[in-house]
């Protein structure tokens, strides 16, 4: 077996993948609950799980190019770890914060790592 050209963005993507399984569950379990088959009809719980559910899906595709991208060009692998981390910290942020006035800092916390390593892309490539 030959050595992935992107191991850190490989695992991030796979790792996702998988938590999105009982995450995906979690609106399923709140629909069936509820009897909506689309939307929210009105529930404001599966409102909020939809919503988290679909900011995630949101910002993952970006993410992870711009993650592969920087890998790809050479950030180092302490560098992408932090800024999953980050990302994550930022996610789960998300998750706990979503009903407070204070949600926009786990928005910040999630998006940060992403504008850095855009940043870096450009004076890599620009330089």
């Amino acid at each position: 077996m030959t050595e992935p050209l992107l191991p850190v963005t490989f695992t991030f993507i796979s790792v996702i993948a998988v938590f999105l399984i009982p995450f995906t569950g979690w609106v399923g379990i709140r629909r069936a609950k509820v009897n909506v088959l689309r939307a929210d009809g009105g529930d404001a719980i599966l409102f909020k799980r939809i919503r988290i559910h679909g900011n995630l899906m949101e910002n993952i595709p970006l993410y992870a190019i711009v993650l592969g991208a920087s890998e790809y060009v050479g950030l180092g692998v302490n560098w992408l770890w932090i800024a999953i981390a980050t990302f994550a910290a930022g996610r789960i942020s998300h998750y706990v914060l979503y009903d407070s006035k204070v949600r926009g800092v786990a928005m910040f916390i999630t998006l940060l790592p992403g504008a850095v390593m855009s940043i870096w892309l450009l004076q890599q490539i620009w330089r």
